[in-house]
């Protein structure tokens, strides 16, 4: 089986980060408290496009993958979600069917919050609406931020910018944003998330290793230097 139960401990060291880590300290107790362990293992599928939003999930560890029905075929997946960040809550929300599918890139532990629990807590305390509504804002941001990115006519910024997005380190304003990351990612997949030819991206990445900016590793690409990568993707 792809899912089993993990220790109800986990909420207590679930990473926040993103607008969980904002939102009022009540509600995400509450939240949090309203989760069941999960774990998944590495490309075990978490839901498909079509499912009915039935639970919202908060990631502890790990990394799932976001596919949307609406792409084009050659997109292999849309976007990386990393711990302390939330998915799947506007179907649970509108009570519609999912327009994306959710698949563990590495092996993933979270926390699922059933719909119904979600609709009850809401329902005793209107006012958190406004929180989970912060999610749905950071996704809108996230899509705007991927279609803005892919406009970037400099080959080298448009690259970079897709890197900073996939290992969760595009926005400076994020706690962690600074700090190194993994985009888990063969060169092939971020060739196509930037739009680019395999042959090209080697040649940015080429560069960007020998400026010390990231390191190419097996099927992953470790950025070293945020900081100078999102330079580079803002043409500063």
């Amino acid at each position: 089986m792809n899912v089993r139960t993990l220790d109800p401990a986990l909420g207590r060291w679930l990473p926040q980060r993103g607008w969980l880590a904002k939102a009022d300290a009540d509600f995400r107790r509450e939240l949090l408290a309203l989760g069941r362990p999960r774990a998944y293992r590495a490309g075990a599928v978490i839901y498909r496009a079509g499912d009915p939003g039935g639970e919202f999930f908060v990631l502890a560890a790990g990394i799932v993958l976001l596919h949307s029905r609406f792409a084009h075929a050659d997109a292999i997946f849309l976007h990386m979600v990393h711990p302390g960040e939330c998915f799947g809550s506007a179907p649970v929300l509108a009570a519609r069917a999912r327009a994306a599918t959710a698949s563990a890139r590495t092996p993933v532990e979270v926390l699922s919050i059933a719909g119904n629990d979600l609709r009850a807590l809401l329902k005793h305390r209107p006012e958190w609406a406004v929180e989970l509504g912060r999610d749905l804002l950071h996704y809108c941001e996230v899509a705007m931020q991927a279609a803005g990115d892919l406009l970037i006519r400099d080959t080298a910024a448009r690259c970079a910018a897709v890197l900073l997005r996939l290992g969760g380190r595009r926005w400076a304003e994020e706690a962690e944003a600074n700090q190194p990351s993994h985009v888990p990612a063969p060169q092939s997949e971020i060739a196509m998330m930037a739009n680019v030819s395999r042959n090209t991206l080697n040649e940015v990445l080429r560069a960007f290793t020998e400026r010390g900016i990231v390191a190419l590793e097996y099927r992953s690409v470790l950025l070293k230097d945020p900081v100078r990568l999102r330079k580079i993707a803002d043409g500063l």
